[in-house]
């Protein structure tokens, strides 16, 4: 076969997933260009290198039948058993240790949030993560301004807090993935640009939920994603003086704000937190009384079975957040650990999954949501044995409610998205539908030309 259209018309024909045939034929067309200019270069008329180039590529339908072959959606079957294992796990867990009794109300209610959790996760895998590295900007400030609408009209309010609109404060991490990837390759502007879509959520969890902690996490997310382009050189070829400077100023930038935090804005009763949690005993009978009641739990908890005196510490006084700390006490500390360690290959495994992408867009989203989960299960795990001061957690899986389980079946969606889809999208630019048509009539004329 001698003409180059005819045989890319024909591997094309072989390549049945649409997303991957588009960047499959660039390819192809590269390489024959590729081999042409070399066969040129050796003497060859330019119509007669290109024929021995194409010559070269071998039967178009076996190459395209190869490609097809490699170049499909594959589901991750896996991640798939640890959402449904992880799933009814936690609603065992739950049912377990008494929060809910089966066949209650509040079980029917968490019975339906799975449901609808796992089909909504099911649906984003089968969606096209790249939409989010297409439309970044207007996705990420419709999300802002939803976010602002939903807690000035709707959400309501306990303990001076939005709490049902914590967690789906992090879906700000996967849209983030897209502005970082849309300002890549623009310099220290769009490094900058990117710094100002960061300040965004942090002002919203700050001032609208308001939390100092959901502001902190995602500072420490997303952060952490804009530290990762800066290593990998998005934005500057001075990668080491501009990722120093980065971690110099995310370092200052919280304990400056913490301490003026502490001193300025937080209120009396936020200061005895404070204070409880670094001297608990002084404070036993009143705002360290919760520090109390984990130290007593878990000294009188047992490493296999249920103790009688933890049981009575757990039902008498610690918040429903607490759900690790009444596993050990229903069942011992053996089992929670192993509820720690199923969340941690959890995350381990998200990580495996984003860290095998060859797509950037991929590697970007997946990573947000890795560090979503993972910053979760370090806060909730930190918290239930008193490492770190009380404040609401939200444990993947473990905790319920419907903004919870919808929201951390989201992520999990987009973690199988970004899998499934590994083999099948390039790694390039994502542009809205007409720029990319644009960009394709201009390569077509230099083709031609």
């Amino acid at each position: 076969m001698k003409n180059r259209e005819e045989f890319i018309k024909l591997l094309s024909e072989q390549i049945r997933c649409k997303r991957a045939r588009e960047d499959v034929i660039r390819e192809i067309e590269a390489h024959i260009s590729d081999q042409a200019q070399e066969y040129e270069a050796e003497g060859m008329e330019p119509e007669k290198a290109m024929e021995e180039a194409v010559e070269q590529m071998g039967d178009p339908v076996a190459v395209g039948v190869e490609l097809d072959r490699i170049h499909r959606p594959r589901m991750d079957w896996g991640m798939v058993a640890m959402a449904v294992l992880f799933s009814l796990g936690g609603l065992a867990v739950q049912c377990g240790i008494g929060l809910m009794a089966v066949g209650s109300a509040a079980f029917e209610r968490q019975c339906l949030f799975i449901g609808i959790g796992f089909c909504l996760m099911l649906g984003i895998c089968f969606l096209d993560y790249s939409f989010i590295g297409k439309y970044a900007k207007p996705l990420y400030l419709l999300f802002a301004a939803g976010i602002v609408f939903y807690i000035a009209q709707f959400s309501d309010m306990v303990n001076g807090m939005h709490r049902g609109m914590i967690l789906p404060m992090y879906l700000f991490a996967p849209l983030y993935a897209g502005i970082l990837y849309q300002y890549r390759k623009t310099g220290y502007a769009g490094l900058l640009k990117s710094i100002a879509f960061l300040l965004i959520p942090l002002w919203i969890a700050w001032r609208g939920i308001p939390s100092v902690v959901t502001a902190f996490c995602l500072f420490v997310i997303c952060g952490g994603m804009l530290v990762m382009v800066v290593a990998k050189g998005w934005f500057s070829e001075n990668r080491k003086q501009t990722l120093l400077f980065l971690l110099l100023v995310g370092i200052l930038l919280p304990v400056a704000g913490i301490a003026a935090g502490y001193v300025f804005w937080l209120a009396d009763y936020q200061k005895m937190r404070v204070l409880a949690f670094l001297a608990p005993e002084a404070y036993s009978d009143g705002a360290g009384y919760i520090y109390r009641i984990i130290g007593e739990t878990l000294n009188h908890a047992d490493w296999v079975g249920g103790s009688e005196y933890a049981k009575t510490m757990w039902e008498g006084g610690l918040p429903e957040e607490f759900i690790l700390l009444g596993l050990v006490s229903f069942y011992g500390i053996a089992v929670g650990f192993l509820a720690v360690f199923a969340l941690a290959a959890l995350v381990i495994y998200a990580f495996l999954i984003s860290l095998n992408q060859k797509n950037q867009l991929g590697l970007m989203v997946g990573m947000g949501c890795t560090l979503i989960l993972g910053v979760q299960v370090v806060l909730g795990t930190a918290v239930n044995f008193g490492c770190l001061p009380d404040t609401i957690v939200v444990l993947p899986f473990l905790t319920g409610g419907g903004s919870v389980t919808v929201t951390y079946s989201i992520f999990i969606g987009l973690l199988l998205s970004v899998s499934r889809n590994r083999d099948v999208l390039s790694d390039r630019l994502y542009r809205p539908g007409w720029q990319g048509r644009i960009m394709r009539v201009e390569s077509l004329k230099k083709m031609k030309d």
